[in-house]
């Protein structure tokens, strides 16, 4: 079987991170490039934790370009209080490697990638969509190299940060409507499936029985989710507000790995259930912004080529759980 040719583009704090080992693990990938946005945390930091995380895994030759620090249309929200000021709270790196940091925007290096490949590229998405809906608007022609975007996001009836919206998607609501309206094949793995792709706690204790760089840091970074510690960290205004307390509750009664099941929707694709359906962005809304309105009930009467969003309806959480062990088994001394 020939591997799936992609590019990752990401906003590296803890689920990215949990999803680049995925992503490095298989052995259906060939990772062509590794783009970085504003959203988790800073540009500065998810670029620094990017090339962080792939020089740990043996990813160092794979290019990697920094993309857009904001979105589109709006100040950068990000996600610090989750993630840590870092982005990585709970592991640290002995220092930072830039070596394959190369000079070029990310919807360049993208755009170089695509248009060079003998075959079509897939982009996964596990952050805002700026970079993306950048790179389409810029160069247009690069649609037709584009196998699919997998993408992190969307929701049909549960949120997060609110009630309704999903953070990628209310970042950059705009950016996402640039993909949904592009004519690209837009793969969602949503929150609503994504929230069952879970890991509690005495299953991740199992993990400090694997050796290896990957699993200590995977290890240190459950240690690290969503437990904030105001002594030692400071916010600034830009910050995501604090989380509910049903929020953290349910976050450490298990760790949702958003990110990771993304990557698994590439590389294990028999783990899910799709449907297509028709799909907006609420780009003006005062309480529902970024929320996606999907039309399961077919109120539009879309024909299909008029639906634009393949909607992940369910994952296998046991088969998503082996490939996440073997992911940082992969990785053993």
């Amino acid at each position: 079987m020939s591997k799936i040719p992609v590019i990752i583009d990401c906003d590296t704090g803890i689920d990215d991170a949990m999803a680049l080992v995925v992503a490095c693990a298989s052995d259906n990938l060939d990772i062509r490039a590794v783009t970085t946005v504003g959203g988790n945390v800073s540009l500065e930091n998810t670029t620094r934790n990017t090339l962080n995380v792939l020089h740990l895994l043996g990813f160092s030759h794979v290019p990697v370009a920094k993309g857009a620090d904001k979105p589109l249309q709006r100040p950068l929200m990000k996600a610090s209080r989750v993630h840590g000021v870092s982005g990585l709270r709970g592991y640290e790196f002995a220092e930072n490697y830039t070596d394959n940091l190369v000079d070029l925007p990310a919807w360049d290096l993208m755009r170089q990638v695509l248009m060079s490949s003998e075959e079509k590229v897939t982009i996964i998405a596990l952050a805002p969509v700026t970079n993306l809906a950048i790179l389409l608007q810029k160069y247009p022609e690069v649609k037709g190299r584009i196998d699919k975007i997998a993408f992190m996001g969307t929701s049909y009836h549960c949120g997060n940060p609110t009630v309704l919206s999903t953070f990628n998607v209310m970042v950059d609501p705009e950016a996402f409507q640039v993909l949904l309206d592009s004519g690209v094949d837009v793969y969602a793995c949503p929150l609503d499936t994504t929230k069952t792709a879970y890991v509690t706690p005495d299953e991740a204790r199992t993990f400090h029985s694997i050796t290896g760089p990957a699993a200590e840091m995977v290890n240190g970074l459950f240690g690290g989710y969503c437990q904030v510690d105001t002594k030692t960290e400071v916010f600034d205004e830009h910050e995501e507000g604090e989380r509910n307390a049903k929020q953290a509750a349910r976050m450490k009664s298990k760790y949702e790995m958003h990110d990771p099941a993304t990557v698994a929707l590439v590389t294990n694709p028999e783990l899910f259930t799709w449907n297509k359906y028709f799909c907006q962005v609420e780009c003006k809304g005062e309480l529902t912004l970024g929320y996606t309105i999907i039309d399961k009930e077919d109120y539009y009467a879309k024909d299909e080529d008029e639906r634009n969003l393949y909607f992940a309806e369910s994952i296998d959480r046991e088969g998503f759980l082996r490939v996440f062990r073997a992911s940082l088994e992969k990785f053993s001394r």
